[in-house]
């Protein structure tokens, strides 16, 4: 007996009969006697399947507690620690674990008119005999001198105090949502000022100040305190990177940071360590150099954000180690603890993560990151770090306003009692027919989210007899509970007889976080085993009359547990399909007023009604009697919301929440801003017309850019239908409100309109190739053709050819358009799944085969666009002496990755001419007249300026990705070998 998704029809007679009963009797009974859904007792799903981590906190000060702390530091030959709280008092006291009183050193917000918030405290290295401190406090937003850096005279008193009067002004910036600041003397005596951008989240630095050196903020910056230039009371170091570069400010060390709240020093290698609080996407720890860009706010990160806007002057540098927003939201940057109580941290680099409360060491080693590992789970809002005269490290909590520090973990370690089999979770009583337990209660969704194919089946599961706390949008779960999906793929599409089991997934409430779980089904489809956190693949031949051979070979992907926090993270909501709109259905089984909201309540898997308000309920996108409208924008709340929305991890500002009203979603009309793949006058919705329409193209394709591009490797060609459908009605005056749609863009449409028309009659393959080629000459006419082929509008003969010519395309936005018509065996072998640098990078290299590849092999096509002493053509960078510049690591993702790290002098550029012509390549010359560009054929172009829409810069570099696609490893290794020894 097999369950398939019927709402509270419950499989298993013995659980059937217990709830079914409750439900029919509520018409008779009165309220008091609502039977509720019997207890869940058997759960096994408790814990981890991991170790436990090493450390826990607890109180280092258990007497002391503060009010939003944000700094703590200890003053040079004195046991006192100070502490800095947000308002402006900074207090100390002394170094004892039984300390009950923390003296008051200032008031800054009572002493110094203005000022309503103070970050950073440090005091001068030989504060012993000048008793120098400085700090960084804040006035009011938005003012041009509100950030302050000041310094300050303390007392020799016993308790010291600070003397207002003796303050003197170092620095001021403009005061804003992001202020930097900390500060932290370097080993070179110098001091060092950490800045943000000065701007609030969204948009990203409205400023555009990340990449410009010509003022203070989003950078490091470095300046001598012990003496002064004219006309400050400071003096810039001379040896600083842009002190003779003309119109910086040569304050500045490092730049290209959001916010960079907190930084340290490694008291034994010199390295300075920032943490810089991201975006959309990632949290970052950089590990800052002389001179470095780290990205903002073209980047952030590795992740292109406005690839258009102008760079600095020097190449942009990679983090050091960035976290997705599933694992941290807002690091707080720590320390290299060298103290002596906790000796297995020793040397260990430690730093946090506010939103999450975890913990992270790491050693830095030859350049190279180790042992980089979580080490600890807590509640914290670990705002800062600390260490006290012998080195221990103190940990803040900003909200709790108290002072911690790192024990060993005491939890037993009881992770192999983890379920490994569903058989074993408790959830089912019989996994071979899918059976429930007694207390784990079916469900079903109004908007199921497309998952290549395959059908779902939910369970939810609710610990003894407790309910979920269903207040307002944010439900709250008890501890222990679990929702669970099991995904099934018919083999033969149509016949349900042929389902097959692949995965169950698990969400599992550990009371603080929702951790996920996949279990992969066995052959026998009895039982499913628990994969670790990295996931797998298996692939399946699924029947289809369009593959070649009738077979179609699917290749399925058990997400990795960090692939499914990128959705089910706390931005986002965690359950992302259990909540009111999902689940305010109707359950046929009840009646016409049968509401599954409600069934929910009155067997107390709810603790109460769902409120009015609340009621809010998506449509099925594929219920063609439903709102086309309501359709679309379910499909793209189910499908895409979890990522595009505030603060939720994309870089992209598309919100597509389906109750946020579609002028508000800052899609209509919105030119995209992580690219246009060549379609003229793109937007990211272009109001009646898909085929400008970004959203559109990136489901209709494969490879680079396709959406959604985690959970999913199969295009939803029912998905894409509604899309058009209802992207092609939308009034085009919605999208007039920004004027971005160009006159030329409907000379585009109907030039491939009517080479499409001529085609649809046709039978002749040699008349069709000029229309084809025509259509394939752009992504628009490329995606058109790609349509009319799904629709049956072509002659088979017709199909085929355009099939083949569009496969081959020299152009991948072209290319990745057709790749799903082609079997799997042939299609790209995408290097991110495929290529272990690692394993080639182990391998023997042999530097005379890898020159003879790159000189002489034309498959290898290296020197059309690079030279080596004289030979090749320099199209890029010059290869004679790469060895002297790059490692061998570096060598290899410098080729496997090419965008990822662009020489600021080959950073491609993209021309769209007022004829709607694109033309991309590297600036030769710019000035009034036009532009000469010369493209991947090293040919010259030149653009008169009054051609010219727009000129852009692009995140795509010159150099095509998966060049080594047709290599072996060998050669590969050989090519390094090579590069790597020209020096």
């Amino acid at each position: 007996m097999h369950f398939r998704s019927t709402p509270l029809v419950l499989c298993g007679l013995h659980f059937a009969f217990t709830i079914l009963v409750s439900f029919h009797s509520l018409a008779d009974e009165p309220n008091n006697g609502i039977e509720k859904r019997p207890p869940w007792t058997n759960s096994k799903v408790i814990g981890s399947p991991d170790p436990p981590l090493p450390y826990v906190t607890e109180r280092a000060f258990p007497n002391l507690q503060f009010k939003n702390c944000l700094d703590l530091t200890h003053a040079p030959g004195s046991d006192r620690l100070y502490v800095v709280e947000q308002s402006g008092k900074i207090f100390s006291f002394p170094n004892r674990e039984d300390v009950d009183k923390a003296d008051l050193v200032i008031d800054l917000a009572k002493t110094i008119p203005g000022v309503e918030q103070t970050y950073a405290l440090t005091f001068h290295p030989n504060f012993e005999k000048n008793r120098y401190c400085y700090v960084c406090y804040i006035k009011a937003a938005n003012l041009q001198e509100g950030t302050h850096v000041a310094r300050f005279t303390v007392s020799q008193t016993d308790p010291p105090t600070i003397d207002v009067n003796s303050e003197t002004t170092l620095l001021t910036w403009l005061s804003g949502g992001h202020n930097g600041c900390c500060l932290k003397f370097g080993p070179d005596g110098y001091l060092y000022v950490s800045t943000g951008d000065a701007a609030g989240p969204n948009p990203p630095d409205t400023l555009k100040t990340g990449q410009d050196i010509s003022d203070l903020l989003s950078s490091i910056l470095r300046i001598d305190v012990d003496h002064s230039d004219e006309g400050m009371n400071y003096r810039i170091p001379k040896d600083n990177p842009f002190v003779d570069l003309k119109g910086a400010r040569g304050e500045i060390w490092a730049y290209g940071l959001r916010n960079p709240w907190r930084m340290s020093f490694d008291k034994k290698s010199g390295d300075l360590w920032v943490g810089d609080v991201g975006w959309e996407l990632f949290e970052l720890l950089d590990r800052v150099e002389k001179g470095g860009n780290y990205g903002w706010s073209v980047m952030e990160g590795r992740q292109p954000t406005n690839p258009e806007w102008s760079r600095g002057p020097t190449p942009i540098l990679p983090p050091t180690i960035d976290h997705p927003h599933s694992e941290s939201s807002s690091i707080t940057e720590g320390l290299t603890y060298y103290g002596k109580r906790l000796q297995s941290l020793h040397g260990m680099h430690i730093y946090g993560d506010y939103d999450t409360g975890k913990f992270w060491g790491f050693r830095y080693v030859d350049g190279q990151v180790t042992e980089h590992r979580e080490i600890a789970d807590t509640t914290h809002r670990v705002v800062g770090f600390g260490e006290d005269r012998e080195g221990d490290l103190i940990i803040l909590d900003h909200v709790a306003g108290t002072l911690h520090r790192f024990v060993p973990n005491p939890i037993e370690d009881r992770h192999e009692s983890f379920p490994r089999k569903l058989s074993e979770t408790g959830i089912y009583s019989s996994t071979k027919e899918l059976l429930p337990s007694i207390g784990v209660v079916p469900y079903r969704i109004n908007s199921e989210l497309w998952s290549d194919y395959a059908v779902a089946e939910r369970l939810v599961a609710i610990p003894n007899d407790l309910s979920i706390k269903a207040a307002g949008a944010a439900w709250s779960f008890p501890k222990d509970s679990v929702l669970v999906k099991t995904l099934s793929l018919e083999l033969k599409p149509g016949d349900r007889l042929s389902r097959r089991r692949v995965e169950t997934q698990l969400l599992h409430y550990d009371g603080i976080e929702w951790q996920p779980y996949t279990y992969q089904w066995n052959e026998e489809q009895s039982d499913a085993t628990l994969l670790n956190a990295k996931g797998a693949e298996q692939q399946f031949q699924v029947t289809d009359p369009q593959s070649s051979g009738g077979v179609r070979h699917q290749t399925w992907r058990f997400a990795g547990r960090a692939e499914c926090q990128r959705c089910h993270n706390r931005w986002s909501g965690p359950a992302l399909a259990f909540n009111g709109p999902q689940l305010e259905t109707r359950i046929h089984s009840l009646g016409e007023s049968g509401s599954q909201l409600d069934a929910m309540a009155e067997m107390r898997l709810l603790d109460k009604p769902v409120s009015s308000k609340d009621r809010l309920a998506l449509v099925d996108p594929r219920d063609t009697a439903a709102d086309l409208d309501q359709r679309a924008r379910a499909y793209l709340h189910a499908n895409c919301s979890h990522c595009h929305r505030m603060h939720a991890g994309s870089s992209v500002l598309s919100k597509m929440h389906f109750d946020l009203p579609l002028n508000k979603t800052d899609m209509v009309g919105v030119r995209p801003t992580q690219g246009t793949f060549g379609i003229h006058a793109a937007q990211v919705i272009a109001a009646g017309d898909p085929f400008r329409s970004i959203l559109f193209y990136r489901m209709a394709k494969l490879g680079g850019g396709r959406m959604p591009h985690i959970g999913s490797n199969e295009i939803d060609l029912v998905g894409v239908d509604l899309m058009e459908r209802w992207l092609t009605q939308l009034p085009s005056e919605v999208a007039d409100q920004d004027a971005i749609a160009k006159e030329t863009a409907v000379t585009v449409r109907a030039n491939e309109l009517r080479d499409l028309d001529r085609l649809k009659g046709m039978e002749s393959k040699s008349d069709a190739l000029v229309f084809i080629d025509r259509l394939l000459s752009t992504s628009s006419g490329g995606l058109r053709l790609v349509r009319a082929i799904d629709s049956k509008k072509l002659a088979p003969s017709i199909e085929a050819v355009a099939i083949e010519k569009g496969a081959l395309h020299s152009d991948v936005n072209i290319r990745e358009l057709f790749e799903r018509f082609l079997p799997v065996e042939k299609r790209v072998k995408r290097l991110g799944s495929e290529i272990d640098a690692s394993r080639l990078l182990a391998m023997s290299g042999d530097p005379v085969r890898g020159k003879a590849l790159f000189m002489d092999t034309s498959s290898i096509t290296c020197k059309n666009c690079h030279r080596i002493q004289n030979v090749g053509t320099e199209v890029g960078p010059d290869l004679s002496t790469i060895g002297k510049k790059l490692s061998q690591p570096q060598i290899l993702e410098s080729i496997l990755e090419p965008s990822k790290l662009i020489d600021p002098k080959y950073v491609t550029h993209l021309i769209e001419t007022k004829d709607g012509e694109i033309l991309t390549g590297l600036i030769v010359s710019k000035d009034e007249r036009g532009v000469v560009l010369k493209n991947a054929q090293n040919k010259e172009i030149r653009v008169e300026a009054e051609q010219i829409e727009q000129l852009v810069q692009q995140r795509q570099s010159l150099m095509p990705e998966m060049l080594l696609r047709e290599m072996t490893s060998q050669q590969v290794a050989d090519l390094v070998e090579y590069l790597s020894g020209l020096k």
